[in-house]
């Protein structure tokens, strides 16, 4: 059996670079914004809790901006699926990465499962929201889900974010 780690904060995220839907690739490494980066791991197309949450980021991916903050959903779907996924959601317009292997799942401390039907692929990644600081690739925040219903909304974020810059508060959660 593989042993299961996550990630803490303070710690330096593991790189990523994956392709995003409509071209190119979505690279850690390269993400400029002033704030943070967050990182929405999603379980892809089968997931309609996956669809109502990647819809609500959508929704306010100006206000995230607005804070100096860029976002990305990423799934471990192949790039027919998050094609679909963009498509039947309506994330035209937001970033999209796919083909998350499991290996990167791993490094990023993904809960992983396998398929229950049809619709599911063989493997994919629960929900994480993992937010980093662009400039130093330090990890700031990390909520892990282990299921699609456990899940940090976009307002919640939002909120906290507003609070973060206004006090410089500190990552938490560091300690072992």
């Amino acid at each position: 059996m593989t042993m299961h780690s996550t990630l803490l904060p303070g710690q330096i995220a593991p790189d990523l670079i994956v392709p995003k839907v409509g071209g190119g690739n979505w690279s850690l490494a390269d993400t400029e914004s002033e704030n943070f980066v967050i990182i929405d791991f999603y379980r892809g197309w089968h997931c309609p809790r996956c669809k109502l949450h990647i819809l609500d980021l959508k929704t306010k991916l100006a206000r995230f901006e607005d804070r100096g903050v860029a976002c990305v959903a990423i799934s471990m779907d192949a790039q027919d699926r998050a094609e679909r996924a963009v498509a039947e959601w309506g994330l035209e317009g937001m970033e999209i990465g796919y083909e998350l292997s499991e290996e990167q799942a791993r490094a990023w401390g993904l809960y992983l499962t396998d398929a229950i039907n049809e619709c599911e692929p063989r493997r994919f990644s629960e929900p994480a929201t993992i937010m980093v600081f662009p400039k130093t690739g330090e990890i700031y925040s990390v909520v892990y889900g282990s299921n699609p219903f456990n899940r940090i909304h976009a307002t919640d974020v939002l909120e906290g974010l507003d609070a973060v810059l206004a006090r410089n508060y500190p990552a938490r959660g560091s300690a072992i």
